[in-house]
């Protein structure tokens, strides 16, 4: 046997199959091979095909380690004794080679193929519908129901929306919402909100009002728009900016640029904060970004020359700055008010007309697999009958597995060491 360079050693380690193992590494350098590595190792040592569950992120995923390892076993069941000696101590399974290891090795790949169940490399998503269908009944979902593809969501989700928007008796209020929120929604298109929203439903099981949307954006109780002018504009400041106009046009280009922009002001209102902002505070790109230009706006000359109106005007240019957060703050809390609200229509018509279809979306099956395991009624239950059935998970992509995932997956392995019996002589 050749020696190891450092690469080849830390997959080695990796894929040893008697350590839990949590695997870093850049994508093409050899994931996907330590993964089926160690399923091979674990076959070798006599676990039963069906006691191994590897959890993909995708299905594409799922497909290319399933054909790996299958390639590896046939090649196995064809090999020579020197042939199939050299593959197994390069793999790491030197010990379980004689005769009879040999002849076992040769037979994996009909045992893969034959048992029932099988080996289980699917997609978390995937795993979670087989588990749902398992245990319907526990679960609370039809046992008949179908797992809704993306095309189909988002084909639904439009359908949701329009028929708001037409707002007939039935959606009148809906499509009031429609309106509202299509005012405030530019980067996006409507699947991508909703399908957003879908994902996140979670956080919108608990209705927020205003006053806790105030609360979350660290507003006071009762802030409004007419609250935040109030802190802003004091009075006169109208013939303030006129007079800092006339200055600016005594100056130079950039002096000339700014009375331009204020300009277009002429009693100063809320709506004009933005333009105050990009005036008198500082860029996003500066030490001290969103700061009041003190010192600094405008020219030197010009600021030498009109000390009593910089007087006046850098009061002015601080409380822009101190504005700027909550008004930032304000226009969030005024959007996530309208989303809020249609999520609070939307999601309940999404469920009902999944319903009707008897369909899960992809979401559904992560969420009622992770209430099912979480269920004080049945989840100990449900367990007991999956340990006899899972004795070693493997999860590919980790990093792209979601909280609520893990949770699923976190409740399948507490069961590895929950009680006592029978199961105490499994690794």
């Amino acid at each position: 046997m050749t020696a190891r360079d450092a690469a080849s050693e830390a997959q080695f380690r990796a894929a040893r199959p008697d350590a839990s193992t949590w695997l870093a590494a850049n994508a093409g350098s050899g994931k996907t091979k330590v993964l089926t590595d160690r399923v091979a190792r674990l076959l070798l040592r006599g676990v039963q095909p069906q006691h191994i569950l590897c959890l993909t992120y995708t299905k594409a995923a799922a497909s290319e380690m399933q054909n790996r390892l299958f390639k590896r076993l046939g090649e196995w069941a064809m090999l020579g004794d020197d042939a199939l000696t050299s593959a197994l101590t390069e793999l790491g399974e030197a010990a379980i080679i004689s005769p009879e290891g040999m002849a076992q090795a040769r037979t994996l790949f009909a045992r893969a193929i034959e048992t029932p169940g099988g080996l289980k490399i699917q997609t978390i998503h995937s795993f979670c519908a087989s588990l749902l269908r398992r245990f319907p009944l526990e679960a609370g979902v039809s046992p008949q129901f179908s797992e809704m593809e993306d095309r189909a969501a988002m084909l639904l989700r439009a359908e949701i929306v329009e028929d708001f928007a037409q707002g007939d008796d039935r959606y009148a209020e809906e499509a009031k919402l429609i309106a509202q929120l299509a005012r405030v929604v530019t980067d996006s298109d409507f699947d991508t909100l909703t399908a957003a929203i879908c994902q996140r439903r979670a956080d919108f099981e608990t209705p927020l009002d205003r006053s806790g949307l105030l609360r979350l954006f660290g507003l006071p109780a009762d802030f409004d728009r007419t609250a935040l002018e109030q802190l802003v504009f004091l009075g006169g400041e109208a013939d303030l900016l006129a007079r800092t106009r006339a200055m600016l046009l005594q100056g130079g280009a950039n002096d000339g640029k700014a009375a331009e922009k204020l300009s277009q002001i002429k009693e100063p209102t809320l709506a004009d904060l933005p333009v105050l902002e990009s005036v008198f505070l500082t860029g996003a790109s500066a030490k001290e970004p969103f700061t009041a230009k003190i010192n600094g706006f405008p020219t030197k000359k010009l600021r030498e020359a009109n000390v009593e109106l910089m007087d006046q005007l850098e009061p002015l240019m601080r409380r822009v700055e101190a504005a700027r957060a909550q008004r930032l703050a304000l226009v969030a809390v005024e959007k996530s008010e309208i989303l809020h609200r249609f999520a609070a229509a939307f999601l309940p018509e999404y469920e009902r007309r999944k319903q009707l279809r008897g369909w899960l979306d992809f979401d559904d099956l992560i969420l009622k697999a992770r209430q099912l395991l979480n269920d004080p009624a049945v989840a100990a239950w449900v367990l007991y009958r999956l340990d006899g059935g899972i004795d070693h998970i493997l999860v590919d992509e980790a990093q792209d597995t979601s909280p609520v995932q893990w949770d699923v997956v976190e409740k399948l392995a507490q069961e590895f060491t929950a009680g006592e019996g029978a199961r105490s002589e499994v690794e």
